[in-house]
């Protein structure tokens, strides 16, 4: 096992605890990423975010729509294409976001790992269906290690009926993350693994 690494800043070989960062080995070494740190401070505005792109700032980057100039549409930005959409995200242009299966690369489920990308979906959804209907708890809101343990323990199979779960096709066995009380949120206490056809068929506000 090696004991010294090449920093991909400075060229310079310092042992493997200049590169740790908790259980990571990253590619800089500490004195490289605090040199970028405070230079990153440096640009930061009083919102904490950077001043060209800060909405609140009105910062270089953005437009009077409120929006990343490159990214809007009203504005004809560089990355949007003739459809009106992003380069990189049109399937009318081909764009290299979009893989062969006609769907964004980083969330195709034929490309990438189908529990990968289903778990991925199941926190973006839950979070916005709880900060929508206002039960939304950050402290216990469910977690992408917690899920994953969650389904592992499942053997695929749904929480209520046991059928056979999958995690591709929108059919009634895709394996969706269900509410036992549907008056909490997705905390990690009141969610189980169960199919579609279940999900559903409880009665209560999603």
């Amino acid at each position: 096992m090696e004991s010294f690494r090449k920093c991909t800043q400075c060229k310079k070989n310092y042992e493997l605890e200049h590169y740790q960062k908790g259980n990571k080995i990253l590619k800089l070494c500490l004195k490289c990423r605090n040199v970028a740190k405070k230079s990153c401070n440096k640009t930061k505005c009083v919102h904490g975010r950077q001043k060209p792109h800060c909405f609140d700032c009105r910062g270089s980057s953005i437009c009077h729509h409120n929006k990343r100039k490159h990214r809007c549409v009203d504005c004809g930005g560089i990355d949007i294409c003739i459809h009106n959409k992003q380069k990189a995200y049109c399937r009318g242009c081909g764009g290299v976001g979009i893989c062969q299966h006609n769907k964004h690369k980083f969330m195709c489920k034929e490309c990438k790992s189908p529990i990968h990308i289903t778990i991925l979906k199941m926190i973006r959804n839950s979070k916005n269906n709880d900060k929508k209907y206002n039960r939304y708890n950050e402290a216990e809101f469910v977690d992408y290690d917690y899920l994953f343990n969650l389904i592992d323990i499942s053997n695929d199979e749904c929480y209520y009926c046991e059928c056979q779960l999958q995690y591709i096709n929108y059919q009634h066995n895709l394996a969706t993350i269900e509410r036992i009380n549907n008056e909490l949120g997705h905390i990690k206490s009141n969610v189980v693994i169960a199919c579609r056809t279940c999900n559903y068929s409880h009665v209560g506000s999603r």
